[in-house]
């Protein structure tokens, strides 16, 4: 694999979100996984999968957050996991890091964020030896759907129906740029990606819906069947 002085023991590939989901569901502090991803990519060493990464976009609010110049340009690393570190023997941070090089279309997502849980004792060592930087820290209100840790954004929006309040945590956010802000949107205009409008559907301010689409190839390492979700709609 390229970046690597010796042949790594692992392989990673775009997956079916079910193919994950036992994965998650075993592995996870929230012990599920989403119904929807922009990337799905598993982790295999000696033909099983041991761990996992769901990138999707951000709701608009927390990606206009990070980058208000360009919010359409942010992935957010939803879902992580792997089985323990006593079963694999690749180390998780050097997997997160080619992940980000050789599968995640940079140009199209310059801006990737994630967030580590203090409640759960996640200390974010795994991002930052993969280069990410620590950046806000917020207190944020945690949740349990029958007895899981759960987030209240969910299909597109946030609610706290069928929650249970479980206090509160630390929640730390990590960013990693391929390029500044100012270098986004002409990077992208040069790859050919272009708002396209959705024809027959309008945004609740009113605004015709649209979504950025790529002229002139496939994105890389892109899973086919989630090309909607992955030219990210933006609501302005």
């Amino acid at each position: 694999m390229k970046g690597f002085k010796k042949a790594p023991t692992f392989c990673v590939e775009p997956l079916p979100l079910s193919d994950l989901a036992p994965l998650f569901a075993e592995h996870h502090a929230y012990k599920g996984t989403a119904k929807v991803a922009t990337y799905a990519l598993g982790v295999r060493e000696d033909g099983e999968i041991r761990a996992a990464f769901l990138w999707m976009p951000p709701p608009f609010g927390a990606a206009r957050s990070v980058c208000p110049e360009a919010p359409h340009a942010v992935l957010t690393l939803s879902r992580m996991v792997a089985v323990p570190r006593e079963t694999r023997r690749f180390k998780l941070a050097r997997v997160l890091k080619w992940t980000m090089r050789n599968s995640i279309d940079r140009v199209r997502w310059p801006v990737l964020t994630t967030y580590s849980d203090e409640g759960l004792g996640h200390t974010g060592a795994t991002y930052r030896l993969a280069g990410w930087r620590p950046t806000a820290r917020s207190l944020v209100a945690q949740f349990t759907r029958a007895g899981c840790r759960t987030s209240v954004y969910a299909n597109g929006r946030c609610t706290r129906e069928g929650l249970e309040p479980l206090g509160r945590a630390v929640i730390q956010r990590w960013e990693h740029w391929a390029c500044s802000a100012e270098e986004i949107q002409p990077r992208m205009d040069a790859a050919g990606w272009k708002q396209h409008l959705i024809p027959g559907k309008v945004w609740r301010s009113g605004s015709p819906a649209k979504r950025w689409v790529k002229t002139g190839g496939e994105r890389p390492g892109a899973n086919t069947a989630m090309a909607a979700l992955s030219a990210w709609q933006e609501e302005p």
